[in-house]
Formats: C-alpha cells, structure tokens, sequence
C-alpha cells in the first residue's frame, strides 16, 4: 500500500526534474552550478521545483523586477527568494551526499560490516559538506576572480551551519521512518524507502531555511 502511494511520488518528481533539465538546455543559468541544483530541486520538490526554476532561475529579468520591491536596505537580506536559491543549493549538496554514502553503506554492509549509525551520518555529512564546498566555490566564484584558498575557506563559512542542519533534519526524519515505516530496513531497492528520502529531503529544506536566513541576513552567505 505504501508503495502505490509512494510511486506516483517518486514519477511526478522524476518528471519535474526531466521538464527542467529540458528547459535548461534552451535557457541555461548563467551560473554553471546552477543548471544542476535546480533540477535536483524539481527531485524532491515535485511541480513546487518547476515553478521555483520558472520564476527563480528561468526569468532573471523576473528576478530583477522583484528585487525591486525589495527596499534597498533589506534586499538580499529578507528576500525569500534569495533564501530559497540559497537553501536549494544546500539541498543539492546534501543529496548528493546521501547518493554517494548509500553505495559506501551497502557495499559495507555486502562484507558484514556494519558501521553504527553515527558513523554513517558523520560519512554522509563529510561527502556532503565536500560536493557543497564544491558547489559554493563555482558558486561564489563563477570567473574565477577569487584565489582556491579564500574562496574555500569562504565555502566553509558559508556552508557548513546549512547543511548540519540539513542533515539534521533528514536524520530526524529517517531515524523516526526506519522505525515507524521502514522496519529498520535501509534498502535502497525499495520504492518506500525513496519516498521516504524525498520527504526527508524536503523536511531537510525547512529546517535549513532558517540557518541560511540566519546567514544572508548577516551578508556571509551571498545568493548565487
């Protein structure tokens, strides 16, 4: 029963990804790191993504008339807009993290080795807080005009509060799925098992909301 709720899930969020990866192709985002977080976005974030790539990354002219509503003041720092591009690009790192360390899990668990669970979230975060430094440094610096080592220690500044409390929130998440849904079973051939994921990737998203509000608001984690 579960998974006959879940598949549609899972297709409608393949389909946003598909329809943005489409769309990418005639309208690229002149930030590189960009055409690949917004279809991740559309992932997880079933037809909610698809319209965040229309009027967020689609439409720049969209996004310079609304930045005129903004007061000179505040804008950048109260925008949702600018917050929502900025928690997306969280959100990719983490995922790609969780899809990297899922092989590392599986293929320990293959040879009877089975790491606890703080072991694995400290793997996860690790390859995530990598593929996130990554993402902000083509982020921050898309003509290369910022020396590796600033820019690095800019994207440890900048991105290691969002994604621990990323990844705090799709632990709580599965933690609380393992056990009520899941029957302690982390199998990736499972089709619940991935809607569960996306939900954690979108309780993820709401949890990191508020630290990249905490981070814009005082001008150390700029949009992209």
């Amino acid at each position: 029963m579960l998974n006959q709720l879940a598949l549609p899930f899972l297709v409608v969020g393949v389909c946003t990804a598909l329809m943005i990866v489409k769309d990418l192709f005639r309208h690229p985002h002149p930030v590189a790191i960009m055409n690949i977080v917004w279809p991740i976005t559309g992932l997880y974030m079933p037809f909610i993504g698809w319209l965040a790539w229309w009027y967020l990354g689609r439409k720049l002219s969209r996004q310079a008339k609304l930045a005129l509503l903004i007061p000179p003041e505040k804008e950048g720092f109260n925008s949702w807009q600018t917050i929502f591009i900025s928690t997306s690009l969280s959100a990719a790192a983490c995922i790609f993290g969780d899809i990297m360390t899922l092989p590392i899990i599986t293929l320990l668990n293959h040879f009877a080795i089975n790491p606890a669970l703080w072991l694995q979230a400290l793997i996860c975060v690790l390859v995530s807080f990598t593929d996130g430094s990554a993402f902000s440094i083509h982020g921050h610096s898309p003509a290369g005009k910022i020396h590796f080592v600033r820019t690095l220690l800019l994207a440890f500044k900048t991105e290691i509060f969002p994604l621990l409390v990323y990844q705090s929130g799709i632990f709580i998440f599965m933690a609380l799925a393992l056990k009520f849904v899941l029957n302690q079973q982390l199998n990736p051939l499972l089709v619940a098992f991935w809607s569960m994921l996306q939900l954690a990737m979108i309780i993820g998203f709401v949890f990191s909301w508020p630290a990249n509000h905490f981070l814009i608001k005082r001008g150390l984690n700029p949009a992209v």
